[in-house]
């Protein structure tokens, strides 16, 4: 099961990653480009962290990211505009598919931004999507959200979706200075979470 990273002392610098499995057709004699997606897009995201004020909160951090090499981890996605904060939702019907992602339960007239980035529980583990247009919730607390990347897997009917304080949750890569208290005490740990899948 994925540790929940720490959530104290905060990030000093993140460093978000979209990673693209597709490419672009280059024709050898001229032609238009063409754009192969592919399902697999994802999300990773680089951390540098603050000093921490403690041994101890420094050795359990360090805990934290070893466990998260192994079992996953989870860390909350830093949102970088400024959302409602009224709750989570929940996936609206089974079976979808692509890039609208239909939820509902949310506040009749809550606000949906562009960039605005949200995750979904599904299967006991978290998908990560950004939001590619602004929309309001209807009267029945419903709306059609536009993401990316497309959706990997379909969703389950009723499956959390974390709207106020979205997460990553992937495998964490270690810090090339080693995972040592003394780093954590004085330079600030360094790791990177990528999506599993």
């Amino acid at each position: 099961m994925a540790v929940l990273i720490p959530s104290s002392p905060g990030p000093g610098a993140v460093n978000p990653v979209y990673l693209d499995w597709g490419g672009v057709l280059r024709s050898p004699l001229g032609g238009a480009d063409q754009k192969l997606n592919r399902l697999g897009d994802r999300f990773a995201i680089d951390v540098t962290m603050n000093t921490m004020a403690s041994d101890d909160e420094a050795a359990a951090w360090v805990a934290a990211l070893i466990k998260g090499k192994k079992e996953g981890a989870i860390f909350p996605w830093p949102q970088t505009i400024d959302v409602d904060g009224t709750g989570d939702g929940a996936v609206d019907g089974a079976g979808q598919a692509g890039t609208t992602l239909n939820i509902r339960g949310v506040t009749t007239g809550r606000k949906f931004k562009a960039g605005q980035m949200v995750s979904v529980v599904h299967g006991g583990r978290r998908y990560l999507h950004m939001l590619m247009a602004a929309g309001t919730a209807s009267s029945a607390g419903k709306i059609a959200l536009s993401i990316e990347p497309m959706m990997r897997v379909s969703y389950a009917d009723g499956a959390v979706v974390e709207i106020d304080t979205p997460k990553i949750e992937g495998f964490t890569d270690g810090n090339s200075q080693g995972w040592s208290v003394d780093v954590a005490r004085n330079v600030g740990l360094q790791f990177r979470i990528t999506e599993a899948e």
